[in-house]
């Protein structure tokens, strides 16, 4: 596949998934540089008010991004440069059917609408190492062509279908220029994620006899990376990750928490009891992932894309725990309080197995 002509510095940007914390901050930060004109945020879903008062003065736009109203919309501004970052729905909700719909059938149709339109000649993607799954037996370093397109399924399937549509338009459409940042996952001190939900207790419930490796990105990065794809990055897929990974057990000492060890069949209902709640514990994939986590091979990140991220896997962890509203100690009457529901569910769990 020939590489496309680098296209001219962007003039009016476009971000789906405006609504999100990845989209609405990078709406914010490319709406600070002086060599873009114009900046435009589009979700089906208003910002709040807060986020709305920091993306000034980008314009939002309050539209479905998976109806036809989206194509028109950027026909008429003239939009040269998408951002498809709505697939950041994911960092804070757990694989469902209106998260398949918003990323298969919106990508498909957000892409769709890149090919037909003239002025655009940039596309970046927001896309996970998600795709790669977790499992036991792979490379300790998982390259950009690592995926094992036959054992995805759920919410790697879905993005890995939505990858193809952006491949797809640029086979089509040789003239623009397509990146893909597949992100670890992000933790930071502002942002509400799954990952950052694991260590907001006192008590963090692992899988027993597993320690999984955690490679993680800051918040700060993932926007960096964004935004240097804007700018000017390389054509291509990318891992975007912090330097270095940490065991299960060091991210639960870092955050100043206690770690309970707990068999697979009893995860969620652990999750549940500590917690003094139903929880869902999340899809098998989460499970694997607290089984075996995942690190990745970063090099083409920094020797072909050119960006180099601000924090290790570790100074991100250090850093949510410092600045974040995670406590740094346990106090006893937490530790009493988790010590009554643990004898709670050691009863339950025993007059089950009667």
């Amino acid at each position: 596949m020939t590489e496309p002509p680098t296209p001219a510095p962007p003039r009016v940007v476009m971000v789906t998934g405006a609504s999100t914390f990845l989209g609405g901050y990078l709406v914010r930060r490319l709406a600070k540089r002086s060599d873009i004109e114009r900046v435009i945020g589009v979700d089906a879903v208003p910002p709040t008010k807060d986020m709305r008062r920091r993306m000034e003065p980008a314009e939002f736009i309050r539209a479905d991004y998976r109806s036809h109203i989206f194509g028109k919309i950027m026909a008429t501004n003239e939009v040269d440069t998408v951002v498809h970052a709505a697939t950041s729905i994911m960092d804070n909700h757990w694989p469902s059917g209106a998260t398949k719909d918003a990323i298969v059938f919106g990508s498909m149709r957000v892409f769709a609408a890149c090919q037909k339109s003239e002025q655009v000649k940039r596309v970046v993607m927001r896309s996970s190492t998600t795709v790669y799954g977790s499992r036991s037996r792979g490379p300790s370093l998982m390259p950009e062509d690592a995926v094992d397109t036959g054992r995805a399924a759920g919410h790697a399937r879905d993005l890995l279908d939505a990858e193809t549509y952006a491949r797809s338009m640029a086979r089509r459409r040789s003239d623009i220029a397509l990146t893909v940042l597949r992100t670890a996952p992000i933790l930071g001190p502002d942002m509400e994620s799954l990952m950052r939900s694991l260590f907001e207790h006192p008590i963090v419930p692992t899988l027993f006899g597993r320690d999984a490796r955690l490679q993680l990105l800051h918040q700060d990065d993932a926007l960096g990376a964004l935004e240097h794809a804007v700018s000017g990055g390389k054509v291509g897929t990318f891992n975007i990750a912090g330097d270095g990974a940490i065991a299960m057990s060091q991210a639960v000492r870092l955050a100043g928490r206690l770690q309970v060890p707990v068999i697979r069949p009893a995860f969620g209902l652990t999750v549940s009891a500590l917690r003094g709640r139903p929880t869902l514990s999340g899809p098998q994939s989460h499970l694997d992932y607290l089984s075996y986590g995942n690190a990745f091979d970063t090099t083409r990140m920094r020797d072909e894309f050119g960006f180099v991220p601000k924090y290790t896997t570790r100074a991100t962890m250090e850093d949510v725990t410092r600045r974040g509203p995670v406590e740094s100690t346990i106090s006893v009457d937490s530790i009493t309080a988790v010590e009554q529901r643990v004898v709670s569910l050691a009863r339950r769990l025993a007059t089950v197995g009667t």
